[in-house]
């Protein structure tokens, strides 16, 4: 499924200087030499929080739990809560969810791109209620106790930036997965893309079937220059997706026709 971006007017003293091999079809895609800055004056780019939002909603009838992998401040953390409360009072119904926030909070242990190593460090996790905050490198924090305790993933939001910590969080997610989770990458394509390069090791790998059902143009990362990417996966297995049971599906249509609720 491509990738596809917002129009550019391109008028006058104001069009871009574009060279034509940076453009696919008409359009400009993720990772293209063409900086960011250049491009930025012409697109409006889907926040960062709608996109969390999307995906909480999505993995709203999905059973399991909500992880997240880099959590910093906890600025995406606390919006993965809020969507989940709003899901849980505006649709009723669904699997119950926690959520687990999962960070060294010691920065980080590789460079990144222009980020140097031991960025993103806090003196502590920040707290959050309502949500397990998992500490550690995910070499370490990442153990078989630990899914036992989560046991079944609805949803994962990926914001690990490294190759390593991105392949070591897939990996242990493995046997936590099931059709209809979703997996969410803050920064898939980009300069480095190493969070494109980990998905697709760990695909091969693991042999777990995913469909891409959304991508969005974002700003770059770690301070980079180039259009950069999130992506939204969801995982296709053996069975079926679970069906909305028919009383809350109709609950829903009644609540979307009066213009209140989610949509699943």
């Amino acid at each position: 499924m491509d990738w596809r971006s917002a129009d550019c007017a391109l008028t006058g003293h104001h069009a871009l200087e574009m060279e034509k091999s940076d453009w696919t079809d008409g359009h400009l895609p993720p990772g293209s030499e063409v900086e960011w800055s250049d491009v930025q004056p012409y697109v409006r780019y889907v926040p960062r929080d709608v996109v969390l939002e999307l995906a909480v909603r999505l993995s709203h009838w999905v059973p399991g739990n909500i992880m997240e992998f880099g959590v910093w401040r906890g600025t995406s953390t606390r919006i993965l809560r809020r969507t989940l409360s709003r899901c849980r009072l505006a649709e009723f119904g669904g699997p119950p969810k926690k959520i687990y926030a999962c960070d060294s909070f010691e920065g980080l242990p590789e460079k990144y791109e222009k980020v140097e190593v031991g960025s993103f460090a806090l003196a502590a996790p920040p707290r959050i209620r309502g949500v397990r905050i998992v500490k550690g490198y995910f070499q370490d924090s990442l153990t078989p106790k630990l899914a036992a305790e989560v046991k079944q993933v609805a949803l994962a939001s990926l914001d690990a930036d490294l190759y390593s910590s991105t392949a070591c969080a897939l990996k242990w997610l493995t046997p936590l997965l099931g059709t209809g989770s979703l997996l969410l990458f803050d920064e898939f394509l980009g300069e480095n893309a190493a969070e494109k390069r980990a998905f697709d090791d760990w695909s091969r790998e693991s042999g777990i079937r995913t469909v891409r059902v959304a991508s969005f143009a974002r700003e770059p990362a770690g301070r980079g220059r180039v259009l950069e990417e999130r992506a939204l996966f969801q995982v296709v297995g053996t069975e079926r997706i679970n069906p909305i049971p028919a009383f809350w599906n109709w609950v829903m249509k009644v609540k979307r026709q009066l213009g209140v609720g989610f949509a699943p």
